[in-house]
């Protein structure tokens, strides 16, 4: 039997490496695609720009899956707010048409936290409002103005609708938080203890390592799933000196809480990832507080 061929777009980026070395070793047949060449990269890549729907055509023909994470990252990308939203709803509708075009079936999309929380700074004053904790991937989009934020949010439209229209489809979009390599943990861990101020309470310290954002991938593409499905796969930093219940009341007091939360899962809830595909981040940052 021929092993499956997945399409990666966004290949040679900080998870699209990840991701591509984790399913070359599980033995996907991988076609990477981006516009940076990687010396010594362990798949196919193609070159090119996903803004080409003619490129997009030719680079998804013959795939059975696609991974979509091939967009600009944030707004420091491109020049001006309206380019960001603009190519990433292109890149976006371009890979998804094609996809449905040549008879992909499943398709894994990049999304981000941000698509349902709502900011208006890089770091924000307590109270913070989220519309319940633990947090999931069932939250409501609230991306506000954000432009980097909307081009997700279209694209998980566009997703969802292409599943109610086709309903043999298998789609998924990952919510991910801040994705951390071996090298930010480091840093974190060689620091004896990190201020409070320092540390983004609005997405509830939200984050996952690389390499646990790969696995999810693969335990995606293995599950046997039709549908549209969304998840919000990310740990919560353990702050050691700052308890969980001091940093509800000092953080969070106006946030309902839809159940009782434990210490171990404190902030978010990844318990539909597990239950459907069986995957649970294996990596936590853990730091002490300064006061």
């Amino acid at each position: 039997m021929q092993p499956s061929t997945v399409l990666v777009t966004g290949a040679t980026g900080k998870l699209g490496s990840a991701v591509c070395a984790e399913l070359v070793e599980r033995g996907y047949r991988v076609r990477a695609t981006d516009q940076r060449h990687e010396p010594g990269f362990p798949a196919e890549l193609v070159l090119g720009d996903l803004r080409d729907e003619f490129f997009a055509h030719r680079v998804v023909e013959g795939a059975d899956s696609l991974v979509h994470l091939g967009n600009h990252p944030n707004q420091f990308a491109v020049p001006t707010a309206a380019r960001l939203l603009g190519e990433n709803v292109t890149m976006n509708a371009n890979v998804f048409q094609a996809a449905l075009a040549h008879g992909v079936r499943k398709i894994v999309f990049a999304s981000s936290v941000q698509v349902m929380i709502r900011r208006e700074r890089q770091l924000e004053p307590p109270p913070h409002r989220l519309p319940y904790l633990p947090l999931d991937g069932d939250a409501p989009a609230n991306p506000g103005s954000n432009p980097y934020a909307l081009s997700k949010e279209f694209a998980e439209r566009m997703l969802q609708l292409m599943a109610a229209d086709h309903p043999k489809l298998s789609i998924t979009s990952l919510r991910y938080p801040m994705l951390v390599t071996s090298a930010m943990a480091a840093r974190f861990q060689a620091s004896r203890r990190v201020p409070l101020s320092n540390l983004d309470f609005v997405e509830c310290t939200a984050h996952l390592f690389v390499e646990d954002a790969a696995s999810l991938v693969h335990a995606v593409l293995s599950a046997a799933r039709l549908g549209y499905h969304q998840y919000f796969p990310a740990e919560t930093m353990e702050l050691r000196g700052y308890p969980l219940s001091e940093m509800l009341r000092e953080r969070f007091p106006e946030v309902v809480l839809k159940r009782p939360l434990e210490e171990r899962d404190a902030l978010i809830d990844c318990s539909a990832l597990e239950r459907d595909v069986g995957w649970s981040p294996r990596n936590r940052l853990r730091i002490e507080i300064e006061r």
